[in-house]
């Protein structure tokens, strides 16, 4: 069960501007202060090519938008790759092994207005990954002693032409920096199952 409390208060690397090393801090005091950290996101599909999404719990200030299957921080002395692994097992409830999951890009986030509570500052260097097998609906355990969230499943032709009506129900910046790099390793996928 997750504590809140407890993951206010998980010791996390600060880096800088060329994701080395700099310092470390409380979770809440990284946000507090905006230091730059690492975060990780994980994406997972289905054998039909939908594309799950996890919806953002209602402790947080975008609660209800829909965001990468898996999001996390990257803890004190952890590798981004462990991060991934360990989240999904966390988030999900699914076991994957680091080699099967893609690396797709790294970039640097700063602080997106819908994701910030009163006094929070998210900059954050994210590597994003996708799990290569594909999964089964069922197979997806809602994190437990998260209020709200839960997953949905999209389609990859909705997510190819997503109609401006719905574009606000996903975080801007997954729509436009992860979504284009998981559908274009979803166009050349073929199920070998």
């Amino acid at each position: 069960m997750t504590d809140i409390n407890f993951e206010n208060n998980r010791i996390l690397d600060v880096v800088n501007e060329n994701d080395e090393i700099i310092d470390s801090a409380t979770r809440t005091e990284i946000h507090r202060l905006g230091l730059l950290h690492r975060e990780i996101q994980v994406w997972m599909f289905d054998e039909d090519k939908n594309v799950f999404f996890q919806k953002m719990g209602l402790h947080k200030k975008s609660a209800g938008l829909l965001d990468a299957t898996v999001a996390g921080h990257v803890n004190k002395g952890e590798e981004y790759i462990d991060a991934a692994v360990r989240e999904t097992k966390e988030e999900t409830g699914i076991s994957v092994l680091s080699s099967d999951l893609l690396f797709l890009q790294k970039f640097k986030v700063l602080n997106q207005p819908q994701d910030s509570l009163e006094g929070s500052i998210n900059h954050t260097i994210r590597s994003v990954y996708l799990y290569t097998k594909p999964i089964r609906e069922e197979m997806l355990r809602k994190e437990v002693g998260i209020p709200g969230g839960g997953f949905q499943k999209l389609s990859y032709d909705f997510l190819l032409n997503t109609p401006k009506e719905h574009e606000q129900m996903i975080k801007n910046f997954v729509l436009t920096k992860e979504i284009p790099d998981v559908l274009d390793y979803l166009a050349t996928w073929k199920n070998q199952f």
